[in-house]
């Protein structure tokens, strides 16, 4: 397709999503679509302000498809002019593919989605939700916990406020380590403002146990899953997290670890800063620049930096799936944790990749159908299970 067509096609699906096209031009539009291929992936533009631009394409298309007519105001931004015309439909391409469709096709389509027995319970996406272990073992239930005061550990007060858990030391430490532990469980995140400042955003199945206070030369935390860091800067006092056999050591950044057990590999991704990546086993080590992502296998062996999508890698910081390409089964493990739902593979395609951008707070039949009608994969809701199979 060639650029002014392009331009025709974003042009003409703007006029769409604002309900002003009219049948001439929406036959047209149809015709344009039906040209495109997934070689214009290649125009997309890298803008700063990209993904808050999709996210609002991608709503945008969704209320049209629910029958709303809200119109979301998204080509007055200055940025969409830095934006190939080509991403509006790479983007959202499902939904707008779906909704293009004949009235014949999309019957085809409505019969291929996701089977959901008669009697299925909602299975929901996850929440704010965590317990907090003190040092003499209570745990607090920080769902139920009231805005306020929830316990006091040496000299550092604990609260709780605007749904995250702050710890405000008043007074200098009396040099005695006490250490609290946060855990998320499968369908939980939270956050936390550690007594340095530095803020932790913990996702599902994830734990961080920290010092109450930092005393020493050093501030050290143990994370389990994954977590995002915006640590504050401190040049005498770095900053260290240790995840099994890796040790990320930081003055002031933000950095992204997962570290899950069931994943390939533990893989840090530098946003701003920099970071050194150790391995304590094979005394391996790399830094990273922002942009720039280490993975350490399940055998300790370090690799090479290399660039990576930041917004692709923190998208659920933000409430979000961001999938380009991904395998289906590292695709279904984040689900599985957000959703808590277990996942059967029946004669699925070891080569089977999937891509989009969609909200983490969509019904789960809503989610899988986006990716049915996308991809070459079938999916079977069966209780708080996923069967995924290929497409006959």
């Amino acid at each position: 397709m060639s650029v002014p067509e392009e331009q025709l096609l974003a042009a003409l699906a703007e006029k769409f999503l604002a309900g002003t096209a009219t049948d001439e031009e929406q036959q047209q539009l149809h015709q344009l679509y039906d040209q495109w291929t997934d070689e214009e992936e290649t125009v997309v533009s890298k803008t700063e302000h990209a993904e808050e631009l999709r996210a609002e394409i991608l709503q945008a298309l969704k209320d049209r498809i629910n029958g709303q007519a809200k119109v979301v105001p998204f080509y007055k931004r200055k940025a969409w002019q830095l934006v190939a015309a080509a991403s509006l439909i790479i983007v959202a391409g499902v939904l707008l593919f779906y909704y293009l469709q004949t009235d014949s096709h999309k019957k085809e389509l409505a019969s291929k989605e996701t089977k959901v027995p008669a009697n299925q319970s909602p299975v929901l996406p996850g929440k704010d939700r965590a317990t907090l272990t003190l040092s003499n073992g209570t745990v607090i239930d920080l769902d139920s916990s009231g805005a306020g005061l929830l316990a006091q550990q040496g000299n550092t007060n604990i609260i709780n406020k605007d749904g995250k858990i702050i710890y405000d030391p008043n007074k200098k430490g009396s040099g005695e380590i006490i250490y609290n532990t946060i855990s998320t469980p499968r369908g939980g995140q939270y956050q936390l403002v550690l007594p340095d400042g530095s803020k932790v955003w913990l996702n599902a199945t994830s734990s961080l146990k920290f010092p109450v206070a930092f005393t020493g030369n050093t501030r050290t935390v143990e994370l389990t899953g994954e977590g995002y860091f915006e640590v504050a800067k401190n040049a005498t006092k770095p900053f260290f997290v240790k995840v099994n056999d890796v040790e990320i050591k930081v003055l002031g950044t933000h950095f992204n670890i997962m570290a899950y057990n069931e994943e390939e590999a533990i893989k840090t991704t530098l946003l701003e800063g920099s970071v050194n990546v150790t391995t304590q086993s094979t005394k391996q080590s790399a830094i990273l620049k922002p942009g720039e992502q280490v993975s350490v296998s399940q055998s300790s062996q370090l690799s090479q930096p290399i660039p990576v999508q930041t917004e692709e890698v923190v998208s659920w910081t933000n409430g979000k799936f961001y999938f380009n390409n991904a395998d289906i089964k590292v695709i279904m493990r984040q689900i599985a944790r957000w959703y808590d739902v277990e996942v059967e593979y029946r004669n699925i395609s070891a080569e089977t990749q999937l891509g989009g951008v969609v909200s983490r707070k969509e019904d789960i039949k809503q989610l899988l159908n986006y990716f049915e009608i996308a991809g070459k994969v079938h999916f079977t809701l069966e209780g708080r299970k996923i069967i995924v199979s290929n497409k006959n």
